[in-house]
């Protein structure tokens, strides 16, 4: 190298003689370090097989997992479901079996007594009961009082009422008219 090149970079000559020494030093050993890197590629190499592991191994693709997650997440939430409805079905009292009160007032003078159990209601004689009456208020028509004492509706009991009464018009209902249930049937 020139010296005007050297005052320019600040380099010294022991700088220049130093790198010139390195480059030679680098070229003679290459070789060596060639070697020695392949021989440690082959250790590593026999250190990874005997761990056993493959990298040929082929792994799932994400869409697998998705799609397993979303059918174990449906299944999970239909079992919910179907425990949950369960427990409100359990839980819940049946009202389809619903038994009608009847009520006794003071005016009809007839009361009903049930016995206490069905040894006693055997001894004793049948109980009949023929009629009722029953006044006419204000709202009623003749299914609701037929709901009233029978429980339920049931065009059978409207026409033995009507029958009874001798009513023409079963709509011609008037308030305070007294009107005979027959309870026999």
């Amino acid at each position: 190298m020139k010296s005007s090149t050297l005052r320019r970079s600040n380099i010294t000559r022991e700088k220049v003689a130093m790198m010139e020494a390195l480059n030679r030093y680098n070229r003679e050993h290459q070789d060596e370090d060639f070697y020695r890197t392949q021989s440690k590629n082959r250790e590593l190499d026999a250190l990874w097989q005997s761990f056993g592991v493959k990298s040929t191994k082929s792994e799932k693709a994400p869409q697998v997992y998705f799609v397993t997650g979303l059918i174990v997440g449906v299944i999970i939430t239909l079992l919910i479901t179907t425990f949950v409805s369960l427990l409100i079905n359990v839980s819940t009292p049946k009202d389809d079996t619903v038994v009608p009160v009847k009520r006794a007032t003071a005016e009809s003078g007839k009361f009903t007594f049930i016995p206490a159990d069905s040894a006693s209601s055997k001894k004793a004689a049948p109980i009949t009961i023929t009629n009722e009456e029953y006044v006419v208020k204000e709202g009623d028509t003749l299914e609701s009082i037929v709901i009233r004492f029978y429980g339920t509706f049931d065009m059978n009991k409207v026409n033995a009422i009507q029958e009874v009464n001798k009513m023409a018009n079963p709509n011609a209902l008037s308030i305070g008219q007294k009107l005979i249930i027959p309870m026999n049937q």
